[in-house]
């Protein structure tokens, strides 16, 4: 009998993506389980593949020309039933194959393959060398090969060759028998362990067993200090007594001591904050509690919980998730930003100790790899993160919160291209658990389906305590455009932070663009430098004096000249943070700022660190795009300033008007949070917009009413979705024909098999940055339903496309609803 395994690998396309047939050989046949990560050739090439094991089936005869399974990753790298199932799920709904969908499961790390190299046996370097006199990329590999006298990583010939003249080059030497390929499997991330020390008599004999001489008294006290312990690491023992960790080895060698090697966690680092007070809540928010906990947790369900900024939103989410561990369920949030989990890991940690898990792409492998696990052992059930967290491997969860619900960044911008709040609905009907979903400003389908009735709707409209909401200032820029160039700090906000550092009172000021100023031009001529890679201007920085391309990373010295016409009028147009942080350090001499951008946070704890030094009043502003803007919490600011509301609210996008409003709500609500009054100064050249009129009254029902009849004019989300087609590729001319070809067949479609559907096609065009990475771009969509007969015409145009060597090198990714047109 034979055993098959049955797999879904990474190496095919969706076009051609399916279960396909691998033998497992007899020493891998009791790993070989359902879900198991494995390794296996794969195409005419045979070139190793990761993949996943769907099911296997014993046959009696061996299929002809079948290829065998390469190696089974341990059990640490391998999907669970609902797992399983949700990588099919996503499968159907995101336009993907199914190794994409099941890979955002996996814990990063738990598994890895490297290939080495080294000289065929017998073959010295100069034998091996005089064979490629000719090649000087041969010769210099078979040079490395040789210095090292060992198997040599591929990573290490990379950084002497580029890929593609590595590939052929050790092509070329492999079929010449110059050197053997091997293959090593490794497990990625180690378990870390420290040595925790025990007495190995009672201590009185241990004591007795001691020599006297130096040291005497240090070891009698480490002895003693371990007594008082069932079990002590021994770090702790020397960092306790000061003995040396050689004193406490030559014990353990002399039968005083036993040491046993214990599994520890690494774990994020949470500074201490105070205990964790009493959860006192306002009845307001007892009454949304005693609500949603109505609902209980023997069948799915979902909630809005709409409360303005300050209403104490987090006071209801711990009492949910202090309920849900009653029951003995488990509990996962979700927040949109990396930005937001230091200060919500304090408090959750305060609550729930050792229960928490974090999950971000700010932790180390070892941390990811560790969290994980806790999470997977039960060790940890209450799950904090970002986007990716919603795949925790939580079992038995009661509650799912998406705190900030509207935000974007829960919407994948990669393939699969999945929203976090679908994958919750999910797992929470998997689970039979609850989806809550919080805003001060939530998404305007999330608000359509609690008017509907879909949702639960709940709503906080106090803030906790009855704190009042920032008074807010609209400051109309025309004017001073009339009277000459406005300064960067309008004079309203600069009379508000004149009061804020006369009272010792902290601010905040939101700027959603990073850099020094926006573009550069020439006065003479009109040159404007641009991306080489990109069809996008390029920003300037003052802090290293160079043009960056803040898409494709891109940059370049700033020209002393026009390189277009020579002349050395070149001029500084629009402003970011930089510039920001310089005029204000210009107009109030002696302010402290801290800046938070992508620049200032790419280390791994930026975030914690600058939000940790502000907290600790160790500067007058904090500065910063988006990820400032929402679910901070500081008890000394009392000032927001927008620089530039009118920023993101004519980009075009049917979503500019929501994302504003949600935006400058947000941030004017970082004011005022306690019992100083809170303002804010919003700075504009269109101060009667309803959008902007609406974000400072902080009405978020007035602003619903409009946008909704906007959506439903527009027929856009709610009322209908967009299906997006984008194309992309090196050839413009090859792509854009491409992108007519889809087109066409689409409106094809619409006249045979799928004349339900039936909708304007609208494409091909080209996207907002049409270049991206070299790359040209456009884009085919139509508006219709996100059910199952939609996504059935995309998959089939999806498997045509890549079917069809004529579009051989360009990229066809499909989504419904993108969040960026």
């Amino acid at each position: 009998m034979y055993l098959i395994a049955k797999v879904a690998v990474a190496g095919a396309v969706i076009s051609i993506d399916k279960a396909y047939d691998y033998l497992v050989p007899p020493s891998l046949e009791e790993e070989a389980q359902r879900g198991r990560r494995v390794t296996a050739p794969f195409g005419r090439g045979n070139q190793l593949t990761d993949g996943f094991i769907l099911e296997t089936e014993q046959r009696e005869e061996k299929p002809r020309g079948i290829k065998a399974l390469a190696h089974i990753f341990g059990p640490e790298a391998a999907l669970d039933e609902e797992g399983l199932s949700l990588a099919g799920t996503l499968r159907r709904r995101y336009f993907c194959t199914f190794f994409e969908a099941a890979n955002l499961m996996m814990p990063p790390g738990v598994w890895s393959r490297r290939t080495y190299y080294r000289l065929a046996p017998g073959l010295t370097v100069e034998e091996a060398c005089a064979r490629w006199e000719n090649d000087w990329d041969a010769q210099a590999v078979c040079q490395t090969l040789g210095d090292k006298g060992e198997a040599v990583a591929e990573e290490v010939l990379k950084k002497s060759l580029s890929a593609a003249a590595l590939k052929k080059v050790c092509k070329a030497l492999l079929q010449d028998h110059t050197m053997e390929k091997t293959v090593r499997f490794d497990g990625g991330p180690r378990d870390q362990t420290i040595r925790i020390l025990r007495l190995a008599m009672p201590l009185s004999q241990a004591v007795a067993a001691l020599r006297r001489g130096k040291g005497y008294e240090k070891r009698v006290e480490a002895l003693e200090c371990i007594a008082g312990f069932q079990g002590i690491p021994e770090k702790e023992v020397c960092y306790l007594t000061g003995i040396p960790q050689s004193a406490l080895r030559r014990m353990e060698q002399n039968g005083l001591l036993s040491c046993q090697m214990e599994e520890t966690f690494r774990r994020v680092t949470v500074s201490q904050g105070e205990e964790a007070p009493p959860l006192l809540l306002e009845p307001e928010q007892q009454k949304v509690c005693e609500g949603i906990q109505a609902m209980g947790l023997q069948q799915p369900g979902a909630a809005l919980l709409q409360g303005v900024t300050g209403s104490g939103k987090t006071q209801v989410y711990i009492k949910l998730i202090q309920w849900a561990l009653e029951q003995g369920r488990t509990a996962m949030v979700l927040v949109p930003e990396i930005s937001l989990t230091p200060q919500l890991l304090r408090r959750f940690c305060a609550y729930f100790k050792e229960d928490v898990a974090v999950f971000h792409s700010g932790l180390t492998p070892g941390q990811r790899y560790d969290e994980y696990k806790r999470v997977k052992t039960g060790k940890a059930r209450v799950v904090l993160g970002t986007r990716s967290a919603v795949f925790a491997p939580l079992d038995h969860i009661g509650l799912i919160i998406l705190d900030e619900e509207q935000e974007w960044t829960y919407k994948s911008d990669v393939t699969p291209r999945y929203h976090a709040r679908e994958v919750a609905k999910y797992r929470c009907v998997h689970h039979k658990a609850l989806l809550l979903l919080g805003s001060a400003t939530p998404a305007m389908e999330s608000r359509f389906l609690a008017e509907e009735g879909k949702y639960r709707f709940f709503r906080l409209d106090h803030r906790y305590r009855n704190t009042p909401l920032p008074r807010v200032i609209v400051d109309d820029l025309r004017q001073q455009l009339r009277e000459g160039e406005p300064d960067i700090i309008g004079r309203a906000l600069q009379q508000e932070l004149e009061h804020n550092l006369q009272k010792g009172e902290q601010s905040v000021f939101f700027l959603n663009r990073r850099g020094n100023s926006r573009l550069v031009t020439c006065v003479s001529c009109g040159y404007i430098p641009q991306c080489e890679n990109c069809s996008v201007a390029l920003t300037y920085h003052s802090k290293n004096g160079r043009l960056m391309c803040h898409h494709c990373g891109y940059s370049q010295p700033m020209p002393e000249k026009c390189p277009q016409c020579g002349e050395e009028h070149l001029r500084l147009v629009g402003f970011g943070t930089q510039k920001v942080q310089q005029e204000l350090e210009s107009k109030f001499p002696g302010i402290q700022i801290i800046r938070m951008d992508a620049d200032t946070t790419v280390q791994r704890t930026s975030h914690e660190k600058l939000l940790d030094a502000f907290g600790r009043g160790e500067a007058h502003v904090l500065l910063g795009t988006q990820m400032i803007a929402k679910g901070l919490d500081f008890d000394n600011v009392t000032l927001v300033g927008v620089l530039d509301a009118d920023l993101s609210l004519y980009s075009g996008d049917y979503r500019a008007g929501e994302r504003t409003f949600s935006l400058l709500t947000q941030v004017i609500g970082r004011a005022g949070r306690r019992e100083r009054e809170g303002r804010a100064v919003i700075q504009t050249y269109t101060p009667k917009n309803p959008v902007i009129l609406a974000a400072a009254a902080q009405d978020y029902d007035s602003f619903y009413d409009y946008e909704i009849n906007v959506r439903q004019a527009l027929l856009a989300p709610p009322f209908a979705h967009v299906i997006s087609f984008l194309l992309s590729g090196e050839n413009q001319e090859r792509t854009l024909r491409s992108a007519q070809r889809l087109a066409t067949t689409l409106e094809g479609c619409f006249w045979g098999p799928y004349a339900a559907l039936r909708a304007p096609v609208l494409g091909p065009a080209p996207p907002a940055i049409q270049v991206l990475n070299r790359k040209y771009r456009y884009q085919v969509s139509f508006r219709g339903k996100d059910d199952a007969v939609t996504r059935r015409l995309v998959m089939d145009l999806l498997r045509a496309f890549y079917g069809d060597s004529a579009n051989r090198g360009i990229t066809l990714v499909a989504d419904i609803d993108p969040y960026s047109l």
